[in-house]
């Protein structure tokens, strides 16, 4: 049984040697195979599963899992053992014990000799089991992940596939741009592959040096005082097991591969956005800073500026109609704001200050759908600031009406609320031309 410990970019690895499965069985060629032909199946295997080639909707998902798993790392080791005559030909004499055979045997005993990768306990050379190994490898894929850590493969493989950081951005626009959905440009300044060198990091005609402190494997092999040995990113070359000697860098980039490129991208804005929505742009982030991964996203959070006539609650629209009061009390038809232009309003008779309607279908598009929202209408009944002589007496006889309305034996329903509206209104035109006459 395999146990397997996480910590940060360390893998430490206690394995028994009661399972091991045949690596030819493993790679599916016989023992016969050529070295070229046992490269074609491991590449193939690989391949297989890579979002690129594989088009279904999960492949990438679980290929970034695969990236995770610290087991990549060993179908390296499983590589190195056939592709090399010398290893071959102890791994076929002496089958899974080769690797735990001393020195002098062509045993492998230091990071170096295994290509970066020597799972031991207490000195004990061995491999990890083989069989596990693919099955959490490609079987992953039908199950869940079993292990790893974040940044990739290590020693190259799955590095090359690791993606980069995502990229913030923001956009200013309208409540009606929010409305009716819109376009915006935005400038954007994502760490990008440097064209001079195509992210090489190397003048033309050069190449960059094998790691001397991790002999190119990108892996340092660490003994720890409770007798275990770890595997952690070489510290000098960050795990490319590469570095580039100041003659050779590219003159555009210092070496780095990499540059700041400032340029502007297109971003719809659907219909129906809120304030501080952030939408995704695939693939406009930054590259990764060491390896050839695909770029990161771009996250813009989008700013929508208020409305100086509406106002906004999830779907719908809220909007304050001001009506005089004898159109309130008589009704009548006004002209109403709604997203979509003017439209004509109903305004039924006796109709009390804050009374609300609905105009159906007139708010805000539902997101990715058909469906709008509504626009509530409130009405705010104004009264005059100043009264004519005339228009004094005439309220004066609405008073004497309405409280004669108010008593009446033959008052009914809607007389009623009539009558004392006008009252509320006289009493509200009174106090105001009393505060006037004071002054």
């Amino acid at each position: 049984m395999n146990c397997y410990f996480v910590l940060k970019k360390a893998i430490w690895i206690m394995t028994n040697q009661s399972s091991k499965k045949d690596f030819y069985e493993t790679l599916g060629v016989p023992k016969t195979a050529s070295q070229s032909d046992v490269k074609k199946a491991y590449y193939s295997l690989a391949k297989k599963y890579h979002p690129d080639t594989n088009k279904d909707p999960s492949a990438k998902e679980k290929f970034v899992q695969i990236q995770e798993a610290y087991d990549a790392s060993i179908a390296n080791i499983i590589l190195q053992v056939l592709s090399d005559e010398e290893k071959r030909a102890q791994y076929d004499q002496y089958g899974h014990e080769f690797s735990e055979q001393p020195t002098g045997a062509g045993g492998f005993t230091s990071s170096q000799d295994m290509g970066g990768f020597n799972f031991t306990q207490g000195g004990a050379s061995g491999f990890s089991n083989s069989s596990d190994l693919f099955e959490r490898l490609f079987g992953a894929f039908g199950g869940q992940r079993t292990g790893g850590f974040s940044g990739g493969f290590s020693a190259g493989f799955g590095q090359a596939f690791t993606p980069g950081d995502d990229l913030e951005a923001s956009v200013n626009i309208s409540f009606m741009e929010a409305i009716k959905g819109t376009k915006q440009k935005i400038l954007i300044e994502p760490i990008t592959f440097c064209k001079a060198c195509k992210g090489l990091g190397t003048r033309s005609g050069k190449k960059p040096e094998r790691c001397h402190v991790c002999s190119g494997t990108g892996m340092q092999h660490v003994s720890l005082s409770s007798g275990f040995h770890a595997q952690t990113l070489c510290n000098a070359c960050r795990g490319k097991g590469t570095k580039i000697s100041a003659g050779n860098r590219c003159t555009t980039c210092g070496g780095a591969g990499r540059v700041i490129e400032r340029k502007t991208v297109d971003i719809d804005i659907p219909a129906g956005v809120e304030n501080r929505m952030r939408i995704v742009v695939p693939k406009q982030g930054n590259v990764h800073r060491d390896y050839d991964g695909p770029p990161g996203d771009l996250y813009v959070t989008v700013n929508v500026a208020p409305s100086t006539l509406f106002e906004r609650k999830n779907q719908d629209i809220y909007y304050n109609a001001s009506i005089p009061f004898y159109t309130a009390l008589l009704g009548g038809t006004i002209r109403t704001p709604t997203v979509d232009g003017d439209v004509e309003l109903r305004v039924p008779p006796g109709t009390q200050p804050d009374q609300q309607t609905r105009l159906k279908s007139r708010g805000v598009p539902k997101l990715n759908s058909n469906e709008r929202g509504d626009q509530i209408v409130t009405f705010k009944v104004k009264l005059p600031s100043t009264l004519t002589l005339k228009q004094r007496e005439l309220i004066e006889n609405f008073k004497a009406l309405a409280e004669g309305g108010y008593s009446s034996k033959d008052s009914n329903n809607s007389n009623n609320q009539n009558g004392n509206f006008l009252k509320t209104a006289y009493e509200k035109l009174k106090n105001a031309f009393r505060r006037k006459d004071k002054i």
